[in-house]
């Protein structure tokens, strides 16, 4: 008879893997030194947080910009001014009041106003248009003048005359010159009447 053969068989042993271990990294001195850097970093992060100084920034509110633009042009405008202050400070002096010569100077001025307008109706009659600036009117028989538009007289009610011709109205106004300058009453008559008229301007700004 023929030899039997041996039944084949096949034993699946389990294996245990070996986890194989990393790949050590070559040593550095320079890895070491980095975490000592990062620790000694994160200590002192800390000790600035802890610290009262650094509350005190974190709870201060930011200035906005434009504060800081103000205080620097505070800053820049201060010198200048005290230039200024300086340079004219030396000069003060009190501003002079009104007085009695003062509104005869003033009345004077008025009358020399008067004669140039008489000089430009004198040239051209027809073609005067300032008649609302004029203290003469042509009237019947010559010109009438008025001393000036506010209720003054030059003395014993003296506020109106009539005279013939434009020769005369420059004459009148000569001698109403004169007057004004030689006569005290009627300088404060002058006076009273500037006070008057400021007082009405006033008047009428308060509306």
């Amino acid at each position: 008879m023929p030899k039997q053969p041996k039944p084949f068989i096949v034993e699946f042993k389990s294996s245990r893997r070996k986890r194989t271990k990393p790949l050590e990294q070559p040593k550095s001195i320079w890895g070491n030194l980095a975490i000592e850097l990062q620790q000694n970093l994160a200590e002192e992060q800390e000790t600035s947080i802890g610290s009262p100084a650094s509350q005190q920034d974190a709870t201060a509110p930011d200035l906005p910009a434009a504060t800081v633009a103000v205080c620097d042009e505070d800053a820049a405008a201060a010198p200048s001014t005290s230039r200024f202050i300086r340079k004219w400070s030396e000069k003060m002096a009190e501003r002079p009041s009104a007085k009695g010569t003062d509104a005869v100077a003033a009345f004077l001025v008025r009358i020399e106003r008067q004669k140039a307008l008489l000089v430009e109706f004198h040239a051209d009659p027809a073609g005067f248009d300032s008649w609302r600036s004029a203290w003469f009117r042509k009237v019947a028989g010559g010109f009438g003048v008025n001393i000036g538009h506010d209720s003054v007289d030059a003395g014993a009610g003296l506020r109106y005359v009539v005279v013939e011709s434009i020769q005369d109205v420059t004459e009148f106004l000569d001698d109403l010159a004169h007057h004004a300058q030689t006569d005290t009453n009627f300088q404060r008559a002058l006076e009273e009447t500037r006070r008057r008229r400021a007082a009405r301007r006033v008047r009428t700004r308060q509306r």
